[in-house]
């Protein structure tokens, strides 16, 4: 297989696709900076787990999402979400 003929490379490229692919990080991730690569720092409440979101927006993604645009930047900024 790929490992045998790439050995560690194949390991390398299988850790980098990996962490491109995540979809959810942690509070301490996404309040880190740098930022995790391909993180859009516009959207970092997308990035949260349904725990940590409500922990840290107060509110489910239903409600945040109901918001419009302006409560959701100014809200997002209050929580230091921006």
């Amino acid at each position: 297989a790929l490992t045998e003929i790439f050995g560690s490379k194949a390991v390398l490229v299988q850790d980098a696709l990996r962490r491109l692919c995540k979809t959810r990080y942690s509070r301490e991730e996404i309040m880190s900076r740098p930022l995790p690569e391909g993180v859009d720092p516009h959207r970092l409440e997308t990035y949260l787990n349904d725990e940590d979101f409500l922990q840290i927006l107060a509110m489910t993604r239903e409600e945040f999402y109901q918001l419009p645009g302006w409560k959701q930047i100014n809200w997002k900024k209050s929580k230091g979400l921006f």
